[in-house]
């Protein structure tokens, strides 16, 4: 036995031997590629090591999407970050007796709606004008689909949950204040100057801002034992609130606002004070800065909402589609390829450019998958959505009557989160964000938690597990 302890030891420090070489080979052609590999190394070491803060990782880099590709734009470091969180789950889930780690175990009935629904999008290839053109978008609603059933395993724990909340925020922060510290040096093709972050579009920007916003006041108000966490909590909250008005997203404007109003409503008695205050200090910040700050362009941009752009008449063209195709849709990523031929129809359409020259995805997600998926695809994604949006509020309400506080609040965060991203997503094509999945996935992971800790209070209470 000592035999092969020491076997293996030896092996181990060869290994390391052996890696420290081959940096130093490296680093003589190229410093840059063993600074790169070193890094890549120990992602690769804390994602293996640990599923949670490989979730983290992932979390933080998502919003990073200005960092340079390895490879070109097939592979990308975000997507070398998720096939490692993917390997590192599957070898968690196979290798635990626990069914509670996994979600297809906890959850088997509503399993199948996630099974159907990829199906479904994957049998809609066959009617598809052009097949190959949905096998990307085939594979992201796949891809986000594991993300939603990595968090669940990953997610376990009051401080999983505030972790992964922590990176979601630290990523909304990081891309908000990447925006104001670097402005865009031209308005391309908009009338004024809009700050898109590291996302790369204002819109989209906006719309993940609004859940950073809502969850970093969670736990500003949370975290009251770790002052210095507490202060950058406030901190980033204020910084996504200041990127979404920099943004200039109608869309996005109006999902903040309707966040605030949720998070009055669903706050409860114990913190509907600190919501209203919120949203009044919120909403006079935003008031001062368009009023009195904002340029004259800026001011008229989110003030004004006649046809957003062209928006409109991209939505006609997408519902005609629906009514055309109401029980199947056009396919699967077929949405753009398809959009031309609904052009020539009776009615008005002012901006044909974002038809034809250059086809636009259809600023709205959900009529995005009901135009290509058809009534059953979309029934299936708001199913989904449904479920975790029920999961936080079941969650909330354990919470509640275990008499935990901080964990009722987040849970109730979350909820108000999760419906501003969902109101911003009306106005953007969103299906395959990576923010949106990972607070999707929350959902299920908050209610697992909460039912975990409701069986330690009453482990004989039979009705725990429900």
């Amino acid at each position: 036995m000592a035999a092969r302890l020491d076997l293996r030891g030896r092996a181990g420090q060869l290994a390391v031997a052996a890696v420290a070489v081959l940096l130093g080979m490296a680093a003589g052609i190229d410093p840059r590629i063993a600074v790169a590999a070193a890094i890549g190394l120990a992602f690769v070491v804390l994602v293996m090591a640990d599923l949670t803060i490989g979730l983290c990782l992932f979390a933080v880099i998502a919003f990073l999407d200005v960092l340079p590709h390895l490879g070109g734009s097939v592979v990308s470091f975000t997507k070398i970050v998720g096939f490692l969180l993917a390997i590192s789950w599957l070898a968690k889930v196979s290798s635990s007796d626990d069914s509670r780690n996994d979600f297809l175990a906890a959850h088997p009935t509503f399993s199948y709606v996630l099974v159907l629904f990829i199906g479904w999008a994957a049998v809609s290839l066959t009617w598809a004008e052009k097949p190959g053109v949905g096998a990307t978008p085939l594979l992201r609603y796949a891809l986000n689909l594991i993300l939603f059933l990595i968090v669940y395993t990953a997610v376990r724990t009051p401080r999983h949950l505030v972790w992964t909340l922590g990176a979601y925020v630290a990523g909304s922060a990081a891309a908000a204040g990447y925006g104001l510290l670097n402005p865009p040096q031209n308005v391309a093709y908009y009338d004024v100057t809009r700050v898109s972050g590291t996302i790369g579009d204002p819109n989209e920007l906006a719309a993940v801002l609004v859940g950073g916003t809502v969850l970093a006041a969670g736990l500003a108000a949370t975290l009251k034992r770790w002052p210095m966490l507490r202060l950058a909590a406030g901190a980033a909250a204020a910084l996504c609130a200041g990127g979404i008005f920099l943004s200039l997203s109608r869309g996005g404007l109006v999902a903040l606002a309707f966040s605030l109003v949720a998070a009055v409503v669903v706050a409860g008695r114990r913190w509907r004070g600190q919501a209203v205050a919120l949203a009044v200090v919120i909403a006079a910040a935003g008031f001062v800065y368009f009023g009195f700050y904002a340029s004259s362009g800026a001011a008229s941009r989110v003030t004004s909402f006649g046809s957003g752009t062209g928006r409109t008449d991209i939505w006609t063209v997408g519902w005609r589609m629906v009514q055309a195709h109401p029980g199947t849709g056009v396919g699967v990523g077929n949405y753009q390829t398809s959009a031309v031929h609904y052009l020539l129809q009776p009615g008005v359409i002012l901006r044909p450019e974002f038809i034809v020259d250059t086809p636009k995805v259809a600023h709205n997600t959900y009529l995005q998958v009901l135009a290509e998926l058809g009534v059953p695809g979309i029934a299936m994604f708001l199913a989904i959505i449904g479920f975790s949006l029920l999961c936080i509020l079941r969650a909330a309400r354990i919470f509640e009557r275990l008499g935990d506080p901080p964990m009722e609040l987040l849970s109730r965060a979350l909820l108000v989160a999760l419906c501003g991203v969902l109101a911003a997503d009306f106005f953007i094509s969103e299906e395959f964000s990576k923010q949106l999945w990972l607070l999707l996935g929350l959902g299920p992971a908050l209610l697992g938690i909460a039912t975990t800790a409701k069986r330690r209070v009453s482990p004989q209470d039979p009705s725990a597990a429900a």
